[in-house]
């Protein structure tokens, strides 16, 4: 039996398992990859609020990154919560030089609205590690930050194509805009901007209440289809549909407190060949 690709998620850990380090390896698994880890943090939190968060410490993230590239042909890394500018600063360190596609999501909040990043991160990210990625995958107000609201504002407010290529441009680096924060007519629209040329990705708009994880499960999704050996654009088509399926097909329980419910992540179809329209995924 041939060894699966292998691929890296270097993020915080969530008790609850809905968003990074376990959101991650659920959808490596998905696609038939052996997923890696280098736990940055771990987070105390459920999808409604984040109680308190421990930071691992830098010397200890930069022993796991290293002794994983040491020992694994890694085909693909992804980034999510990097809470310090020494995190960030470590990260960057251990990963220059290599080759490997690289997806940061810069994880600057919880989706319960917990700020995880300073302004001195933020610096961080811009000058150390957003240079080193293939892409970046930040919604709306995490771009806006990264900009330090250096940005061109329309009258109807900010322009994602003019944020996704601002941003771009000053990284020199691809950028996927995600669309979460600007649904129109019951659709959303991920923004890539991407060797001089914008191309658009637009679906559904999946109203999940209690829903948490969802840019990690994205990121790792194109992380890991990256590391299958496709195409950037082609592997941010298919992690959409990914996360169409994985959304439609969420399960949920009542809770005590209240009426909102947890919505999980679900399973692949037995055969994702089909799933992804003919797409062999070998």
């Amino acid at each position: 039996m041939s060894p699966p690709v292998v691929t890296l998620t270097i993020a915080g850990s969530d008790c609850c398992a809905g968003a990074g380090i376990q959101a991650d390896l659920k959808t490596f698994s998905l696609l038939g990859l052996h997923g890696l880890t280098a736990i940055s943090s771990i987070v105390v939190q459920t999808p409604f609020k984040v109680h308190s968060s421990q930071e691992i410490s830098p010397e200890i993230l930069t022993a796991q990154i290293q002794v994983l590239l040491e020992t694994y042909r890694i085909a693909a890394i992804k980034t999510g919560l990097l809470g310090s500018p020494s995190h960030i600063s470590a990260v960057a360190n251990a990963l220059t030089g290599t080759d490997i596609p690289l997806v940061v999501d810069p994880v600057l909040s919880a989706s319960s609205g917990t700020e995880f990043a300073s302004p001195e991160a933020v610096d961080a990210y811009m000058t150390e590690l957003l240079p080193l990625a293939l892409v970046t995958t930040p919604n709306l107000p995490e771009a806006l930050r990264l900009l330090r609201q250096n940005h061109h504002l329309n009258s109807e407010g900010p322009c994602p194509t003019e944020i996704t290529k601002e941003l771009s441009n000053a990284l020199g680096i691809s950028v996927l805009l995600t669309g979460g924060h600007s649904v129109t007519g019951g659709l959303l629209t991920d923004t890539l901007y991407s060797r001089g040329a914008t191309h658009e990705f637009t679906h559904p708009w999946i109203d999940l209440p209690s829903s948490h994880g969802t840019g990690c499960t994205h990121s790792a999704a194109i992380a890991g289809l990256l590391g299958l050996g496709f195409e950037l654009e082609q592997a941010i088509s298919m992690a959409q549909a990914l996360m169409i399926h994985v959304l439609k097909t969420s399960y949920r329980w009542p809770l005590k407190e209240g009426p909102q419910e947890i919505y999980a992540l679900n399973q692949l179809p037995p055969k994702p060949a089909n799933f992804f329209e003919g797409t062999e995924l070998e």
